[in-house]
């Protein structure tokens, strides 16, 4: 019956868990078909998309490849919606879906030819798809106000030795497919991973001026926008759900319509603002009831409640991880947030995916840990209890170092993702450290003082020693455990005390436990007696030898010379008698050899030792 009260309140907040992740699920697997076409398209029967190389070895191939793919993925994509608006039912059809898979796809290949190098890699996601829509309008456009021009082909690059070519009047440049600023000349460090060095890409400083070109010169003037393709970005950017919006917001009534997509708030539609702001608080509520459970958990007393507790945090704070996938999935892929919004939601993803994954790892080999240093043992009442094993707290100081490395590693790759050098990582670290170790410093030198007792060997959980510490004067115990921060002793009163380790390393350290036995040798003078009575002498010695408690070993012998006989015993005494006892214990057995002498000698039985 206490088991099954006990697991209760766990099943409980499964429960409430469960039902705070399925309506936020069903919400946004209704309104996110977009993620799953490509799925759909890849299970409809039909011939395979052949898609163009994008880029090419010259310019003239790079920009017309460019153009025709996503001149084609546009195609795809409208096609598909017109199709699915003229279409009496609420939902579109798998041919439909898979036909914008196939358009993706080519706008996915096209975005190869975008030079996004000197962007951290964080930023790829928001920089391609929009970039690329955006830089089509203005190629179309600088292209119709130069109809004579003639575009570099392979023999004018070979025969000039061409490595990079800008269109007259315009600041769209194209250059080879080199590596980054820095990096080294390797296919893993050139910005285009599906094609070769002799390909020609849009230079990132063309990417960098596509978003003010484009806005300088449509945000003006609609009619020029729809005529160069730049209604295909506008629409994109403020109707949510990917690049297959839902059919009820392209049914909406022209009024509706206006006010609530055609009408931009802070860059976006109205409509994305309120089906993203709800969405987030949702998300931001679910976040804080896992944070505030873990919250309590770190406040329970773990000591007498096992591993589990430890296993629970992780548990807690594990949804984070793909929630927070989830947001930013559906801030930027489905809401379709653009420039700075987008930027803000991507940068706050990345930031709080490090927050949570950095503690996450930590947990997760504390969790660990604590499982290895505990095993089931049977009570002498015959339950199953949990105790700890031997050296389990130089194995736990292990396992959480590495988990502070790990923990580490994450925060220092999340900072390089987001841009920063890793000079820049070091600079920014370098404050922090230094104050961290000023006024850590004490607890470093308690952590590295343990890992000395521990490589030392000193000493081991279950030692009985004495501790000469400086401050607390001479302390007698047992070693209860070894820990990362302290020792915990076991005082002859039942007390329990914990010594830091830079004070057991500081102090005189005597392991009882390892202190080697005391030679016994005592020569005893034997009167003159009888063959059998000698006999009979050292029968009875050695008897009382092996009935002598704290000897580990003693024979009994007889010596004859310097005009006499002797009874010599030899041996040593057990390593558990201490050195203050040992005194005491050899005048015993002193007396109890002189007096089985002296009553054999009076023809008396032998007195007990």
């Amino acid at each position: 019956m206490a088991g099954c009260g006990s697991s209760r309140p766990s099943r409980q907040w499964s429960r409430r868990l469960v039902a705070l992740f399925l309506p936020l699920l069903l919400v946004v697997g209704s309104l996110a078909g977009d993620p799953w076409a490509r799925a759909d398209g890849a299970k409809f029967p039909g011939e395979p998309l052949a898609l163009r190389q994008v880029p090419g070895p010259s310019p003239r191939q790079t920009i017309d490849n460019f153009l025709a793919t996503t001149g084609q993925a546009h195609q795809l994509i409208h096609g598909a919606i017109d199709q699915g608006l003229a279409d009496p039912g609420w939902f579109y059809t798998p041919g439909q879906r898979h036909q914008v898979g196939q358009g993706q796809g080519l706008l996915d290949q096209a975005t190869e030819a975008l030079n996004l190098s000197e962007l951290p890699q964080a930023l790829h996601p928001i920089t391609g798809v929009g970039t690329m829509v955006m830089l089509r309008s203005l190629l179309l456009y600088d292209l119709a106000h130069h109809p004579g021009l003639v575009l570099p082909g392979p023999n004018e690059v070979a025969r000039e030795g061409l490595k990079s070519w800008t269109i007259p009047e315009t600041p769209i440049t194209l250059a080879l497919n080199q590596p980054g600023a820095g990096a080294k000349a390797s296919p893993a460090a050139l910005p285009c991973q599906q094609c070769s060095e002799q390909d020609f890409l849009f230079s990132p400083r063309t990417v960098a001026q596509v978003d003010a070109d484009f806005n300088r010169l449509f945000a003006q003037d609609p009619a020029l926008r729809h005529r160069f393709g730049g209604d295909l970005y506008v629409t994109w950017s403020l109707l949510p759900g990917g690049a297959l919006p839902p059919k009820w917001m392209l049914r909406l009534p022209a009024s509706w319509k206006h006010w609530l997509v055609n009408q931009p708030f802070g860059g976006q539609s109205l409509l994305q603002w309120l089906i993203l702001v709800p969405s987030s608080a949702m998300g931001l509520a679910l976040g804080l009831g896992l944070l505030l459970r873990l919250r309590h958990q770190f406040r329970l007393s773990l000591e007498h409640l096992g591993r589990r507790p430890y296993w629970q945090r992780v548990g807690f704070l594990l949804p984070l991880l793909p929630l927070l996938s989830l947001w930013r999935w559906f801030c930027i892929d489905w809401v379709n947030l653009t420039g700075d919004r987008a930027l803000v939601v991507l940068v706050t993803a990345r930031v709080l995916n490090m927050a949570v994954a950095a503690p996450l790892l930590y947990l997760l080999a504390e969790a660990v840990g604590q499982s290895l240093i505990r095993k089931r043992q049977r009570s002498a009442e015959g339950t199953l209890v949990l105790v700890r094993r031997k050296g389990a707290g130089q194995l736990l100081t292990i396992i959480r170092v590495i988990g502070l490395a790990a923990a580490v590693t994450v925060l220092v790759q999340g900072a390089r993702s987001l841009g920063l050098t890793s000079i820049t990582i070091l600079a920014m670290s370098s404050v922090p450290a230094l104050a961290i170790s000023l006024g850590t410093q004490q607890l470093i030198r308690d952590i590295s003082d343990g890992f000395s007792l521990f490589l030392d060997g000193q000493l081991k959980v279950g030692d009985q020693c004495s501790i000469g510490t400086p401050k607390s004067g001479q302390v007698d115990g047992t070693v209860l455990s070894m820990g990362m921060r302290s020792l915990s002793l076991r005082l002859k009163n039942g007390s329990q005390l914990s010594l830091p380790n830079s004070q057991v390393a500081d102090s005189v350290v005597t392991n009882n436990s390892l202190r080697s036995a005391e030679p016994l040798d005592l020569r005893l003078p034997i009167p003159k007696l009888e063959t059998q009575a000698l006999a009979d002498l050292q029968g009875r010695a050695q008897a009382l030898l092996t009935e002598t408690k704290d000897l580990a070993m003693a024979e009994a012998h007889l010596d004859h010379g310097d005009g006499g006989w002797w009874l010599h015993v030899q041996g040593r005494w057990s390593g558990q008698l201490t050195s203050a006892d040992l005194p005491q214990r050899r005048d015993r057995l002193f007396l109890a050899l002189h007096g089985l002498v002296t009553a054999l000698e009076a023809g008396g039985s032998a007195p007990e030792a």
